[in-house]
C-alpha cells in the first residue's frame, strides 16, 4: 500500500480504533461523550484512543462545543488529508474518475463517453480513467481505488456479476485493477454505495431500517437493516429492479420478462413512449427530437410533460403505477421506516408521485404501510461518491490491522 500522506494509519488498526475513526468521519465534528454514546465504548477508552488518533494525525480537535452544563466539550473531526483516493464511477453512458480525499473533497475529475462501445472497450476506458487519475499530481499519492458499477456485484471478490450498461459478466474488476495499479481496490454496486452515502452523510442516520431505490436507466436499491447495509448470502441483495411485476411484460436487460426495471425505469419510459409515437399518437416529444424517434430520451419526455404534453404525462403515470407495485412489494417484505426514491425519475416527481402512491395505498398491507415514510431525493451521484469513499476508507483501515 502507498504511504498514506505520511500518516501512521496503524494507529487506527484496532477494532475500537476503527470504530472511533468511522464515527468521527461520519458524525464529526463530535464530542468524546457523544462518541461513547454512539459506539458503546467507555469514556476512558474513547479518551485514550482518541488521544492516540490525534497524535497520529488521523483526527484532530476542531473547536469547543456549545455549553450544555458542566465543562464545554471539545469537538473532534477527521483529518481530510489522511488519504487521497481514486474513484471510478461507471455510469450508463460514461465513466467519471475522481481524485478525492478522505474529507470528500474532489481534487480532480475526468470523464470519457462509453456509449455504443463493446464491453472490452469499456473496460479499457475504465483502466485509462484510473490511470489518468493515478498519474495526476493530485492522485500520485493515492492509497486505494474505488469502483462503482451498475448491476449485481460480489463485493468481497470485487466481481461484476452482470452490468447491463457495459455487457460485463463475471468480470474480476478488483483482480484486474490491482494487477495494473498495485493498489487495493474496492468494487461496489452503485445503488448500495448511494444508500451508504445517503445514510451516513445525509439526514437519515437515526433511521434503523430503510430502503434506498434508484430509478434511472435501471432500478436498483440499497437495503439498510438494523443500521447496517444488508448484502445477502451471495452478496447480491438489493436487485429489486429484477423482481417481476408483469409476467407478460417486455424483455429486461437481465434476460427475464416483465421485471420492474423493464416496466418502471427511464429505459422503460422511453420504450413505452417510442412505441406510442410509432403507433401514431401525437406528442411534443416528436418535435423535440425533430422527428428522429430513435433519439427519444427520458429527459425529452420530462420536458414535454412539463410543457403540458398529454401523452408524456400519461406515459409517466403508466411507469409510476408499476413503480408503485415495486415499492409496495418492498414495503410488504421489509416493513421499513423509510423508502427513498432517487435517480433521474425524481425530475418527474409531480407527474409520478400521486399515481405511485395510489397503487401503494391500494396494495400495501396497512400494518406495513401505516408507519412508513416515502421521500424523494435529488442528491443522486453525490451520494454514490460519498458511499464508495466511505467503503474504501473502511477497507484501508482494515488492511492496517
Amino acid at each position: 500500500m502507498a504511504e498514506i500522506m505520511n500518516t501512521n494509519l496503524k494507529a487506527a488498526g484496532g477494532v475500537n480504533e476503527a470504530l472511533i475513526v468511522n464515527t468521527v468521519r461520519r458524525r464529526g465534528p463530535i464530542s468524546r461523550v457523544d462518541i461513547a454514546k454512539l459506539t458503546g465504548l467507555t469514556a476512558p477508552t474513547v479518551t485514550n484512543i482518541s488521544g492516540k488518533l490525534i497524535d497520529a494525525g488521523i483526527i484532530s480537535t476542531y473547536m469547543i462545543g456549545e455549553y450544555s452544563g458542566g465543562r464545554r466539550p471539545v469537538l473532534l473531526k477527521a483529518n481530510p488529508e489522511v488519504a487521497n483516493l481514486v474513484i471510478a464511477d461507471v455510469r450508463s453512458k460514461e465513466i467519471i474518475g475522481y481524485v478525492v480525499n478522505a474529507g470528500l473533497e474532489v481534487k480532480k475529475q475526468v470523464s470519457q463517453n462509453t456509449q455504443h462501445l463493446e464491453k472490452d472497450e469499456v473496460l479499457a476506458i475504465l483502466e485509462d480513467i484510473i490511470r489518468q487519475c493515478c498519474s495526476s499530481a493530485e492522485g500520485q499519492s493515492a492509497s486505494a481505488i474505488g469502483i462503482t458499477v451498475r448491476g449485481p456485484v460480489r463485493s468481497t471478490e470485487g466481481l461484476s456479476l452482470f452490468s447491463p450498461t457495459t455487457g460485463w459478466r463475471n468480470v474480476p474488476l478488483k483482480f484486474i485493477m490491482e494487477e495494473r495499479f498495485h493498489l487495493p481496490v474496492v468494487v461496489e454496486n452503485d445503488m448500495r454505495a448511494m444508500a451508504l452515502g445517503l445514510y451516513y452523510y445525509g439526514p437519515y442516520r437515526e433511521v434503523k431500517n430503510a430502503i434506498f431505490m434508484g430509478v434511472g436507466g435501471g432500478i436498483g436499491s440499497g437495503i439498510i437493516l438494523n443500521g447496517e447495509l444488508y448484502r445477502g448470502l451471495g452478496d447480491s441483495a438489493g436487485e429489486i429492479g429484477h423482481s417481476v411485476v408483469d409476467i407478460d411484460g417486455p424483455l429486461c436487460s437481465c434476460g427475464n420478462y416483465g421485471c420492474l426495471e423493464a416496466m418502471a425505469s427511464e429505459t422503460a419510459l422511453v420504450y413505452f413512449m417510442v412505441k406510442a409515437v410509432k403507433e401514431g399518437r401525437s406528442s411534443l416529444v416528436s418535435s423535440i427530437v425533430e422527428g428522429n424517434i430513435e433519439a427519444i430520451r427520458a429527459e425529452h419526455i420530462y420536458t414535454a410533460a412539463e410543457e403540458g404534453d398529454a401523452l408524456a404525462a400519461r406515459m409517466l403515470r403508466h411507469v409510476a403505477r408499476y413503480l408503485g407495485f415495486g415499492v409496495t412489494n418492498v414495503i410488504n417484505i421489509f416493513n421499513p421506516e423509510l423508502v427513498i426514491i432517487g435517480g433521474g425519475i425524481v425530475r418527474a416527481r409531480r407527474f409520478v408521485e400521486e399515481a405511485m402512491l395510489q397503487v401503494i395505498r391500494e396494495r400495501a398491507l396497512e400494518s406495513c404501510f401505516s408507519n412508513v415514510r416515502l421521500e424523494f431525493s435529488s442528491v443522486g451521484r453525490e451520494a454514490v461518491l460519498k458511499g464508495i469513499v466511505d467503503l474504501v476508507m473502511q477497507n484501508i483501515m482494515a488492511l492496517t490491522k
